[in-house]
C-alpha cells in the first residue's frame, strides 16, 4: 500500500474545511486524517480518508491506541496541527522524526512546568515539552513562531512556510481609495474574540479621548469560551463609550462579516500574541489601517514582507485620525496569501523528503 501523509487535527471550522481542501486539490489516496474526535457523519461521508479516535479516552484506551498504531504506521509523513493527543507520541516516539507541527500559536504560552499548579496542566506542560522539542518540522506563515517553538521547547526543527488554511487566503485586490475620515461616522473595530489576550480594555483607553467624536466602536464577542471577561468589556464599552459602542455577540456568515468588514475603517487589535490573522489579513487586503501590538511575531512578519501595519502607541502620539499609506497593502498580501500561494505552499511541504 502507498505510504500516506497523516494529518492529525481536532475537526473545527478551520480543519474541516482543509480537509475538503486537501481532498479536492491533491489526491486524496495521498493523504489520510486521524481527527482526535468524531467530525461528524457529513465529514466522514464526504471524505472517505477520514477516520478518528473515540470518547471517552480513558475507555477507549486499546481501541484509540490501535487506530493510532495503524495510522502511523503506514505513513511517511505526520503532520500534527495544533498539539492534541500529544499523549499517543509518547507512546509511539520514533514518529516524531518524520512529523511536522502547524503551528497555530496559542501553544507557545505558558509551558513553564515548574509554574502549572494542577497536576493535570503539569501533564500536559510535560507532554508538550517532550513532544514538540523533537518534531522535524514547523509549518506556519510567520518565521517568529517557529523561532519561538524552537526556543521555548529547545528544539531544532525546521521552518516551513505556508498560511495553512483557507481562512488565511485572501481574494485578489481591486483599487481601494483613501480612507477620508472628515466627514463621516468612523467606524473603529477592537478585538476578534471574547479571549482575554485581545486587550480590549487597554484599546479602550486609547479610544477614550475620542469618545465624544463622531464614532462607532465594534466589538466582536460571538468567538470564544471565556464568557465572564466579555461580559466584563460589554459593561465597560456601555460605560465608557455608551450608545457608541457595539458588542456583537451573535455568529454572522463568512459572506456577512466580511461585508461588515469592509464597512470599518480603522482596527485597532492589543494582542499580546500571534491572533486574529485570517481576520487581519482580511482587512489588509481591503485596504483597511490596522493598529497592532509591536511585540508580537504576526506584526513582526507583516512588517517583513513589506505590508504596513502600525504600532498601537501611534494612536496616542500621532493621533486616531492620521492617514496612513495603506494603498499597496491589498496587493503585498495577495502575494504572500493567495490561494495559489496556499496549494504551492504545501506541495513543497508534501513533497519534502525527510532528512
Amino acid at each position: 500500500m502507498k505510504r500516506r501523509i497523516l494529518h492529525i487535527l481536532a475537526p473545527d471550522k478551520f480543519t474541516i474545511p482543509f480537509i475538503y481542501f486537501i481532498n479536492k486539490e491533491f489526491n486524496s489516496e495521498d493523504h489520510f486524517f486521524l481527527c482526535n474526535c468524531d467530525p461528524g457523519e457529513e465529514v466522514l461521508k464526504a471524505n472517505k480518508n477520514v477516520t478518528f479516535l473515540h470518547s471517552p479516552y480513558r475507555k477507549n484506551i486499546f481501541k484509540n491506541t490501535l487506530i493510532f498504531y495503524k495510522s502511523i504506521s503506514n505513513c511517511s509523513k505526520v503532520i500534527l496541527h495544533g498539539n492534541p493527543v500529544l499523549i499517543y507520541f509518547l507512546l509511539f516516539p520514533s514518529v516524531l522524526k518524520k512529523t511536522y507541527w502547524f503551528i497555530y500559536g496559542y501553544e507557545l504560552e505558558h509551558n513553564d512546568a515548574g509554574s502549572n499548579k494542577k497536576l493535570g496542566n503539569l501533564i500536559r506542560s510535560l507532554e508538550k515539552q517532550h513532544v514538540l522539542k523533537r518534531i522535524y518540522g514547523h509549518i506556519t506563515h510567520i518565521r517568529g513562531d517557529s523561532e519561538s517553538a524552537n526556543s521555548q521547547f529547545k528544539s531544532k526543527a525546521k521552518f516551513f512556510y505556508s498560511q495553512g488554511y483557507l481562512s488565511n487566503v485572501v481574494k485578489e485586490p481591486v483599487r481601494q481609495l483613501q480612507n477620508d475620515y472628515s466627514q463621516k461616522t468612523k467606524k473603529i473595530l477592537v478585538g476578534n474574540s471574547t479571549s482575554p489576550s485581545n486587550n480590549h480594555l487597554s484599546v479602550f483607553k486609547m479610544l477614550l479621548p475620542y469618545k465624544d467624536d463622531d464614532i462607532l466602536i465594534y466589538c466582536p464577542l460571538s468567538y470564544g469560551i471565556y464568557e465572564e471577561y466579555k461580559n466584563d468589556v460589554i459593561k465597560t464599552g456601555k460605560e465608557l463609550f455608551g450608545n457608541k459602542f457595539i458588542a456583537l455577540t451573535e455568529f454572522m456568515t463568512l459572506e456577512a462579516y466580511n461585508a461588515f468588514l469592509a464597512e470599518m475603517d480603522i482596527v485597532v487589535f492589543n494582542h499580546n500574541r500571534q491572533e486574529a490573522m485570517g481576520i487581519t489579513l482580511s482587512l489588509l487586503s481591503m485596504g483597511k489601517t490596522v493598529y497592532m501590538n509591536p511585540e508580537t511575531t504576526s506584526f513582526r512578519s507583516l512588517i517583513e514582507r513589506g505590508i504596513k501595519v502600525f504600532d498601537n502607541a501611534l494612536i496616542v502620539k500621532e493621533g486616531l485620525y492620521k492617514n496612513r499609506d495603506v494603498s499597496l497593502n491589498p496587493a503585498l498580501v495577495y502575494k504572500s496569501y493567495s490561494y495559489r500561494t496556499l496549494i504551492d505552499s504545501l506541495a513543497i511541504i508534501f513533497n519534502h523528503k525527510n532528512n
